[in-house]
């Protein structure tokens, strides 16, 4: 079939009827494809509302006439069908047992603390407990923190690196994020689990100046073991 302006005006009436395409296909002798086509190179949408009061609670709403909705909500429909029906005690407890059982993944997530290697971490995306949390992030690692000048001991220090690369800082405070930052050789994990002295692990003979790249890499690991390190602060 050719269309014309008449057929156009024709099919425009239809839908604005609030006629589905199948319906309006059988009506103008034409296929479902030739409507759908159409209607789009129109601009034309059977999506039209109409009046409809709910089966459950009787509120007037809203609906699409191609939708043929019944109720206002989902609550509504979920009441609707479940009038008259008998829920046993076997039931009810199934239900109580489902809502309280303990997610798998979150059975699965639980592991060692990074730090202690003892107690339980069970929260995602967590790896170290809190007992540690509290005292590694709030109180040991801020006294482990390296404060001396690194060019007051130019001799130990390869200082040229921080004059070609500059000194690291992130996106959001300077953007240098090849730049040099000062690694713990024995790190300031180590140094917590093992207990030592916060003024060992920050003294000037535990550090080495490490592209931050090359420092992200090492983690928390230790270059150095605890006896070489005191032998180096006893040398210094």
């Amino acid at each position: 079939m050719k269309w014309t302006k008449e057929k156009d005006e024709e099919l425009k009436k239809l839908v604005d009827e609030g006629n589905k395409y199948p319906i309006i296909a059988d009506i103008m002798g034409v296929t479902l494809k030739s409507i759908k086509n159409r209607t789009f190179r129109l601009g034309l949408k059977s999506i039209f509302y109409k009046k409809i009061n709910c089966n459950n609670c009787g509120v007037e709403f809203e609906g699409r006439i191609s939708e043929e909705r019944k109720f206002c909500s989902k609550s509504c429909s979920a009441s609707f069908n479940n009038k008259g029906r008998v829920v046993t005690e076997d039931q009810k407890q199934k239900v109580r047992e489902k809502l309280t059982k303990p997610k798998n993944n979150d059975i699965n997530k639980t592991r060692s603390c990074r730090f202690c290697g003892q107690k339980t971490v069970t929260k995602k995306h967590k790896i170290i407990c809190e007992d540690c949390k509290n005292d590694f992030y709030k109180f040991y690692k801020p006294l482990c923190l390296f404060d001396f000048d690194v060019y007051k001991y130019e001799n130990k220090f390869d200082v040229g690196l921080i004059k070609e690369n500059g000194w690291y800082s992130p996106k959001n405070k300077g953007n240098n994020l090849s730049g040099i930052s000062k690694d713990h050789m024995y790190s300031v994990r180590d140094g917590f689990i093992n207990k030592i002295d916060p003024e060992i692990i920050k003294h000037p003979a535990n550090c080495k100046l490490l592209i931050h790249t090359e420092n992200n890499k090492k983690n928390y690991n230790s270059s150095i073991t605890i006896d070489v390190l005191k032998e180096r602060i006893k040398n210094w």
